[in-house]
């Protein structure tokens, strides 16, 4: 993608300040995000043409005013913690929900021609079946997997009633570098190397055999930019690397990476926890010529360099 307008909500955030590297030095580039779960150090290597706005999706006249003139839009700005969206279900939809819905009809009023929507594993629930595919019907189990379904089906309503391009993507398990460590949603790989950082165990739940699509976040923002060029309205595309791999297996990894026993804590599995969940990817290589480039060795290896402390200088 070159030379396109681009507004990217939520820009500020691991997966959106990915994004915004990889488009920024080749498209002219629009950031608004709260800031409530981003922060402006993920776009310490950004572009310095890339314009922020600070703003909540929320408020309506500083969305039209980011979306005026702009080709295609990103939605990435969204509330994702399973456990907080139990607790606070209406603020969960109301951000998740009503946010999305505003994004769509901000794009399609600003003549908007594509908006490319990030959607979760997550609607998949707790089915048993894997690999996951598309054609599967969706099964929430949280509040947050419930507002990704209905972003979902907004897009579909939008779409067909004033003609903006829409494209769903189901992102299952991303990790790599800026990913919050203490965010409820965070996954396995980055606690595993903030625990690593910190000198402290492992916590692995359960036996460790339950399985994960592991994408590195590179390879996601490659992803969502095939999203923005393909000629892909309308689709519904799953977004992981096609392979499952164990949490034992990530620490066994990890512990190769950094050529050292690993110290580790086994503790009680967790309630609800989905036992294997790996996704379908071959509509997403047909439909997007979508190939994960990074293998899950080398993605460990630059999270966790990502992970260590800075060492602090010597007065």
């Amino acid at each position: 993608m070159d030379g396109a307008r681009v507004l990217v909500t939520g820009g500020a955030g691991f997966i959106g300040s990915h994004l915004v590297d990889r488009l920024g030095a080749r498209n002219e580039l629009t950031v608004i995000d709260d800031l409530s779960a981003g922060t402006l150090r993920n776009l310490g290597s950004a572009p310095r043409t890339v314009h922020v706005k600070r703003a909540s999706i929320l408020r309506a006249d500083a969305l039209a005013s980011a979306m005026k003139g702009k080709d295609i839009v990103f939605h990435l700005a969204a509330r994702t913690s399973v456990p907080e969206s139990v607790a606070k279900p209406a603020e969960y939809w109301k951000t998740n929900v009503e946010g999305t819905v505003q994004v769509l009809k901000a794009a399609a009023d600003s003549g908007v021609r594509r908006a490319i929507f990030v959607s979760s594993a997550a609607v998949y629930g707790a089915s048993a079946e894997t690999p996951k595919v598309e054609t599967m019907r969706p099964a929430p189990g949280s509040p947050y997997a419930t507002t990704k379904m209905v972003g979902e089906f907004a897009c579909v309503e939008i779409r067909e009633l004033t003609g903006l391009e829409t494209v769903v993507l189901r992102v299952f398990n991303a990790y790599g570098p800026r990913q919050n460590p203490g965010a409820p949603y965070s996954g396995v790989i980055t606690k595993f190397a903030a625990a690593l950082a910190s000198k402290q165990p492992l916590e692995i739940f359960g036996d460790g055999e339950q399985t994960r699509d592991f994408l590195f976040v590179t390879d996601l923002a490659e992803a969502l930019e095939l999203a923005g060029e393909k000629p892909v309205s309308g689709a519904v595309l799953n977004i992981g690397s096609g392979e499952g791999t164990s949490v034992n297996e990530v620490a066994r990894l990890i512990s190769e990476t950094t050529d050292r026993p690993i110290r580790m804590v086994r503790k009680p599995e967790r309630p609800g926890d989905i036992r294997h969940s790996v996704a379908d990817i071959t509509k997403a290589k047909e439909r997007l010529d979508f190939t994960p480039r990074t293998s899950l060795r080398d993605g460990i290896a630059r999270t966790l360099e990502a992970a260590r402390p800075v060492p602090r200088r010597s007065k």
